[in-house]
């Protein structure tokens, strides 16, 4: 029998470990593709399915992400990676959506037989009854659907609503795949959940009772702690403790049983053993702006637009696209106040950082964060440490005698953050320690974005470093990136493409 894989034609080029997966994994019912950041993961399930509509055995695939990756599914990586030959239809759940999106939910539910159709929802929509809704319909008007789970430890709690509520779709689809870097990021526990979604015989047990009992060391009855607990609960069940070692950290116990019983469902994929991955990996995680913050930013481009309607001087255009840019980090500056006046609400970027550092830290590996004002550095390092994140932070307010031993505690010390802004840290410093470099906001220089990128890429660098860039979606964040990305100065091309700009 022909491989899985072999007969593919692929809109993009796929790296090794890719091909090895679809021929391992790709017929079986389910799996888990635990792949570090910046292998290729999302590629994979792709053409996965792709193969498997072409065959008649996949007629849709519903995806669950955290909140922007999502969207990220429809609006980058299905249109950079489906092969030109699937016919398909795709859409972004959105619990408010916006007249497109609306379209784009509505057209999905109304596309031809034999379309592979294509829903993505963030996490958070398994906790309400309309997300809960949308996802059994479109199961059911489903033949052979494949439930995927992005960055699937975001059910590891098996008590949550979230996990309860997947729980109950998974017996709607044909095909379940989890998607995660860290499937088990601080215990074993984690590993319950997003195995028992994929076939409740992988792990031997569906109780999770007996399963912490399995690989954890559990207080015993008559401990007195055991015993408080009881009293405070008056005494229904009986709690389970895992008992403290050396230093605090738990117990735990048959951790090989665990690996190997999960082993022959899973597609491990490390970055330092995939040779023929590019030296630069380059990936864009996008959000939606929050209602505050949109209405203040259309104010802001309305304003922006006059501006450049009335041709003012470089400089004046530069300052009205600046404005643009510090909305999508949640605030701006204004002429008349006497600090930077911060945007009520959520802050989605901030969030959509704070998650992806610490998938990134409990994985084992270390972060650049660059920021392109120190008011972004500061909040980045407030809710870093408030995650209990080990976080340095570099820019002009950092004394210079304490700039040696900042970048030290990074490179061979226990911090895991590296906070800096490019103009300060982006040159003359080495940070090889670091194979993850995120961009919370970029300024308009080529040179300082080229320039701080190689402050981990440089010799010393013993792996493969991903880019992250955060953008908000529609804004002035993508045009910014898309110069970058293209080796064109940003500045430059504000200038030059006046109105054009606002259009994209």
């Amino acid at each position: 029998m022909e491989k899985f894989a072999q007969h593919s034609k692929f809109k993009t080029k796929p790296y090794r470990h890719q091909i090895e997966c679809l021929n391992a994994f790709g017929r079986k019912k389910y799996f888990a593709l635990l792949a570090e950041m910046g292998t290729g993961k999302t590629w994979i399930i792709i053409n996965n399915a792709a193969e498997l509509w072409s065959s008649g055995d996949c007629d849709g695939l519903l995806v669950f992400a955290p909140n922007g990756v999502h969207s990220n599914w429809t609006r980058l990586e299905l249109p950079k990676h489906m092969p030109d030959w699937v016919r398909y239809k795709s859409a972004a759940w959105s619990a408010s959506p916006r007249k497109k999106e609306k379209e784009e939910l509505e057209q999905l539910d109304d596309c031809e037989d034999g379309t592979l159709k294509i829903l993505t929802m963030n996490w958070e929509a398994l906790q309400t009854v309309k997300g809960v809704k949308k996802a059994e319909k479109f199961l059911e008007d489903c033949e052979d659907a494949m439930i995927v789970c992005d960055e699937s430890d975001s059910v590891k709690n098996p008590t949550a609503k979230r996990t309860k509520n997947l729980m109950k779709l998974k017996h709607l689809c044909a095909w379940r795949r989890i998607m995660s870097g860290t499937p088990i990021n601080n215990s074993p526990f984690d590993a319950f959940s997003q195995f028992s979604f994929l076939h409740g015989d992988i792990l031997e047990t569906t109780s999770f009772y007996a399963f912490k009992s399995e690989y954890a060391e559990m207080l015993q009855g008559n401990n007195p702690l055991l015993q408080h607990i009881k009293q405070r609960t008056g005494g229904r069940g009986q709690p389970q403790v895992v008992v403290k070692g050396v230093g605090g950290r738990p117990k735990y116990k048959n951790l090989d049983k665990l690996s190997g019983l999960i082993a022959p469902h899973s597609f491990r994929v490390l970055k330092k053993d995939c040779l023929d991955l590019p030296e630069k990996i380059y990936k864009t995680l996008v959000f939606d702006l929050t209602p505050e913050q949109t209405k203040v930013y259309k104010k802001a481009e309305d304003e922006c637009r006059i501006v450049f309607e009335n041709e003012e001087t470089p400089f004046t255009k530069l300052v009205a696209v600046t404005k643009l840019a510090q909305i999508t980090s949640g605030y701006y500056i204004h002429p008349l106040a006497e600090n930077p006046v911060r945007i009520e609400g959520k802050n989605p970027k901030l969030e959509m950082l704070v998650d992806r550092v610490k998938k990134i830290v409990e994985s084992g590996e270390k972060v650049i964060v660059w920021a392109r004002y120190r008011i972004e550095i500061e909040d980045i390092v407030q809710a870093l440490k408030l995650a209990k994140i080990e976080t340095v932070e570099y820019h002009g307010g950092v004394n210079k005698d304490n700039r040696t031993e900042t970048i030290e505690s990074f490179e061979n010390g226990d911090a895991n953050v590296f906070v800096g802004n490019q103009q300060a840290g982006g040159t003359g410093i080495t940070l090889v320690a670091a194979s993850y470099v995120i961009y919370f906001s970029n300024n308009f220089s080529l040179r300082d974005r080229l320039q701080s990128e190689d402050r981990a890429h440089r010799i010393g660098q013993l792996k493969n470093v991903t880019y992250i860039n955060i953008a908000a979606k529609g804004t002035i964040d993508m045009s910014v990136i898309g110069s970058l990305m293209n080796k064109k100065d940003v500045a430059e091309q504000i200038v030059n493409e006046g109105l054009n700009l606002f259009s994209k």
